[in-house]
């Protein structure tokens, strides 16, 4: 039983009307509706104040729901990971669904950033221009910067207004977010290498620095011009070879 159901059971019981419950919370017939149906959940600062007109505690309200929610959740925001766009037709039809789950729920910080990656990789397509695809991540990213407190999301936000922002050309603002991220030589990965022993300690710094490689000639395509990116790659590749004869 969802939420919007348990305040549907809970007011019938208490013989309520929907525009009783929604005068009492100073909130309109269609929101209570809404709920009811599942279409919107209610502000998280109405909860304890439904509770106390039904007559019941916060925790009746949101038993089983909220697990129900956070599996849906968990389960749309991994399909939007594994999306591709070779299917054009399948590409539009997961981002309408995602667009009308954000509807639904409207503050899950998650699920914004998962449409907003989504939108990214359709960069290519006239969707991208026609429905304002740009605007919708700027405003989503900036969201989630507002109001999440989860630090990996804090990160990749700032990493999709950044790819975003230098579309638009808004430079300052992609060297006001960038200046707030961590450097390479204070992430975690680097940091960990300090805690292995002394023996261990040459190898894994070596090993870091061949999964920096990686990660660059995986980025060389998207970071440089496609023309430059060959030299690069080659510049990476000779580096590799140093280390790997350094390493035996």
């Amino acid at each position: 039983m969802t939420i919007g159901e348990r305040i549907k059971y809970y007011r019938l019981q208490k013989g309520i009307t929907q525009e009783k419950l929604a005068t009492e919370l100073y909130v309109s017939n269609q929101a209570v509706s809404k709920w009811e149906r599942n279409v919107s959940l209610p502000d998280v600062s109405l909860i304890a104040k439904i509770a106390q007109i039904l007559g019941v505690s916060c925790d009746a309200l949101f038993i089983d729901s909220l697990d129900s929610v956070e599996k849906e959740l968990r389960e749309i925001i991994k399909k939007a990971e594994q999306i591709s766009i070779d299917d054009r037709e399948e590409y539009k039809a997961y981002v309408s669904l995602l667009e009308k789950t954000v509807d639904r729920f409207p503050k899950a910080c998650s699920l914004k950033l998962a449409l907003s990656e989504v939108y990214l990789k359709g960069i290519d397509f006239l969707d991208y221009t026609e429905n304002n695809y740009v605007e919708k991540i700027i405003a989503n990213g900036e969201y989630v910067l507002n109001y999440s407190n989860e630090l990996s999301e804090w990160f990749r936000s700032i990493q999709l207004l950044c790819y975003t922002y230098r579309i638009t050309g808004n430079l300052d603002r992609v060297r006001e977010l960038a200046s707030q991220m961590p450097t390479i030589e204070m992430s975690r990965e680097a940091l960990m290498y300090h805690a292995l022993p002394d023996e261990e300690y040459e190898t894994g710094i070596y090993d870091y620095i061949k999964k920096l490689l990686s990660t660059a000639n995986a980025m060389a395509s998207v970071l440089v011009y496609p023309e430059s990116t060959e030299d690069i790659t080659d510049l990476i590749n000779k580096i590799h070879e140093k280390i790997e004869a350094k390493l035996k």
